[in-house]
């Protein structure tokens, strides 16, 4: 038995949650912005408040993210369990037989 208190296979799980939701959140830099444009009429405040802004959101969502995945475990949405058919890999006979679909 393992003394951790957190499986590596979380910790890593969380990792991955904390980078894909920042990254997600970086993605209203654009739009955040355009609002704060709209609001100062100012373009180099709009970039500074818009980017500051994208930033501490992307930070703070990642954050919640890598906590609710390191306190609740992976979400049962993430755990696929493919089938066999799925994941075997075409020999090369099959390969060389196979039909083309672009010949139909």
């Amino acid at each position: 038995m393992s003394n951790e208190l957190v499986p590596a296979a979380i910790r890593f799980a969380a990792k991955r949650g904390f980078i894909r939701t920042a990254a997600q959140s970086l993605a209203s830099v654009i739009p955040t912005t355009g609002v704060v444009v709209a609001l100062t009429g100012d373009w180099l405040v709009a970039a500074g408040l818009g980017t500051a802004s994208a930033v501490v959101t992307a930070g703070l969502a990642g954050a919640a993210s890598y906590f609710s995945i390191l306190s609740q475990g992976i979400p049962d949405a993430y755990q696929v369990t493919p089938s066999p058919d799925a994941v075997k890999e075409p020999s090369d006979t099959e390969m060389l037989y196979a039909e083309d679909p672009d010949d139909e």
